[in-house]
């Protein structure tokens, strides 16, 4: 097992700069292979591979529908059959594969080649404290992360290997202070208590360019932990919202260590994301935590899928209803 030694834990704070804050123009407006087949929506979050390609689950009444991976120039690359998996709880691995969470009599996790070929599951092992999958993200070595909650909403985060056995179950800093907060009515994070956990079911995970896996809660600001494929919290980094009134949204990438962050904005209330209106990016510095830059988005109907560095560069979807199609949009600052 691969485990990155002798790294100390460093707490890093981006705050917002609003001066830097910059217009997202659309570049290309690409049509893809995928018709809409009438009433879809999309299921998120969505994810993005080394190579540029993306992944989206588009669903019909009850999240029915397979995962689709989709090059930059909407091309249909494959679809993963969702049967039986959890929700939308999926990672895309660094080899191009995908890698789906299902329940059988507690977890498994099912593997499937770039080309969307079933190719194995493996068995989870029981943690000493039991929880649901909310998020997964694979590491370079095969490691695999799991996060979620456990009984009483409360944040848990395990790492397997690649056999499925339990290398570590840990709590994360700051778990704790999203607990309590929930306990006397933040409606940040949950309505009331036993009503949810927003802070860890509006989270993502993805893996990062550097071998490890970033971890989001969507916390007030939002909080992003890279983390070992030993368990090792390697950075903590906080990332201001842009906007008084933003939210982490579902969307975290790292490349070229930069870190990517998404937040919806104009949220009239903080629990209530149906009430937000626009969207706007914060890109860090992943090592330091420097904020970079903060770009605004005129079209933001689709989900996050990929980010480009060198010019900075994001791709969304849309629907391109006049064409009964999905649309590839790519949009840069002017």
């Amino acid at each position: 097992m691969a485990k990155i030694a002798a790294i100390a834990l460093i707490c890093l704070t981006a705050w917002p700069m609003t001066a830097q804050t910059k217009a997202l123009v659309t570049k290309s407006r690409v049509v893809s292979d995928v018709p809409l087949n009438g009433r879809r929506s999309f299921a998120l979050p969505a994810l993005c591979d080394e190579n540029g390609n993306s992944y989206v689950k588009l669903v019909e009444g009850r999240m029915e529908g397979p995962l689709l991976k989709l090059s930059s120039t909407g091309k249909l690359q494959a679809e993963f059959n969702t049967e039986g998996a959890l929700t939308n709880i999926y990672a895309v691995r660094p080899n191009g594969g995908v890698a789906m969470v299902y329940s059988d009599s507690g977890f498994k996790v099912g593997n499937f080649d770039p080309n969307g070929k079933r190719e194995s599951e493996v068995k989870l092992d029981r943690p000493p404290i039991f929880f649901f999958p909310t998020q997964i993200a694979v590491f370079p070595s095969g490691e695999i992360l799991v996060a979620g909650l456990q009984k009483g909403d409360k944040a848990s985060t395990a790492i397997y290997d690649s056999r499925g056995h339990l290398v570590k179950q840990f709590p994360l800093d700051g778990d704790g202070a999203i607990e309590k907060a929930i306990e006397i009515g933040d409606v940040r994070y949950a309505r009331a208590p036993g009503q949810g956990n927003h802070a860890v079911e509006r989270s993502a995970a993805t893996t990062g360019d550097d071998g490890l896996v970033y971890l989001m809660r969507a916390t007030s600001p939002a909080t992003v932990y890279a983390i070992s494929a030993g368990g090792d919290v390697i950075r903590k980094i906080a990332v201001g919202a842009p906007t008084d009134s933003g939210l982490p949204d579902f969307g975290i990438r790292m490349v070229k260590n930069k870190l990517t962050v998404k937040f919806s904005r104009s949220c009239n209330s903080a629990g209530a994301f149906e009430s937000c209106e626009g969207t706007i990016y914060a890109v860090v510095d992943a090592t330091t935590g420097k904020r970079l830059a903060d770009y605004e988005a005129a079209d933001s109907d689709g989900p996050f899928a990929c980010y480009a560095p060198d010019p900075d560069r994001f791709f969304t979807f849309s629907m391109a209803f006049s064409q009964n199609r999905l649309e590839v949009v790519e949009a840069g600052a002017k």
